[in-house]
């Protein structure tokens, strides 16, 4: 992949859509042209006849979607980085299972977008490595999901390393992720996390809260048989413990 700034590929079949993500990319520092098509075959052509640095892509099209264009994409000698632009948030896990290297969902702001720019520029300057090479997602066979969870945050879909992971804490009708550096709405329900997370590490303390053990920093005698939780980088918080799991606790701790 060639140093910053970038040739771009636009690909939407939504005149508006492809104008208005076109104009922000030309506004750009780190952009220096923007090829656009508004189908898979219009996309190829492009790419066989001048070539792009990374493709902005939709996903809902006629014809071939933005899903298989990825692939075909990706078969390239020198494949260029896709990012993925649309929507809908369900068709997240399916961008991050190609190996897309970002996801952003319309209507694009243009504060995101440079966020994906630079960090398309910071790949770009690491030696030997190619930005479709730490994709935010898992490899083409979806292995590398085990280790991260689907959350939203700001209108943005992350994979959140399970191993950050300070917290799950019921909010609402939500679950909410703790981790260092802030808090994710997760895509599961409490239980569905203790289900998954049991062999990680994890463990149900409350009806409210699903804690990361390797992440306990102190734990604090309460009344009545029941204990509170310190936890490494979220310091101005506390997990209660009820008397039904501290026996758990005390056993998995050592205490």
């Amino acid at each position: 992949m060639a140093d910053p700034p970038f040739r771009v590929l636009v690909v939407d079949d939504e005149v508006p859509a492809r104008s208005e993500l076109c104009y922000l990319l030309r506004q750009a520092p780190r952009v220096k042209e923007v090829l656009e098509a508004e189908d898979a075959s219009g996309a190829m052509d492009l790419l066989s006849d001048s070539g792009a640095d990374v493709v902005f892509l939709d996903i809902q099209m006629p014809g071939l979607d933005g899903l298989q264009l990825a692939r075909l994409v990706g078969s390239l000698a020198a494949p260029p980085p896709v990012v993925f632009v649309t929507a809908f948030q369900e068709h997240a896990l399916d961008a991050f299972q190609l190996a897309a290297f970002d996801y952003l969902l319309k209507p694009v702001r243009g504060d995101r977008l440079n966020l994906t720019l630079e960090r398309l520029a910071l790949a770009a300057r690491q030696p030997g490595r190619r930005p479709h090479d730490e994709p935010v997602g898992s490899g083409p066979d979806g292995s590398h999901l085990e280790d991260r969870l689907a959350v939203t945050h700001r209108g943005r879909i992350l994979l959140l390393p399970i191993a950050d992971i300070r917290v799950a804490e019921v909010s609402g009708d939500r679950v909410a992720l703790i981790s260092a550096e802030g808090r994710f709405l997760a895509r599961l329900r409490l239980q569905e996390l203790e289900e998954r997370l049991a062999r990680q590490g994890f463990m149900r303390v409350h009806r409210h809260y699903l804690v990361n053990l390797r992440h306990v920093s102190a734990v604090e005698s309460f009344f009545n048989s029941t204990y509170l939780l310190r936890l490494d980088g979220v310091s101005d918080m506390t997990v209660p413990v009820s008397r039904r799991h501290g026996q758990q606790l005390r056993t998995a701790l050592g205490l």
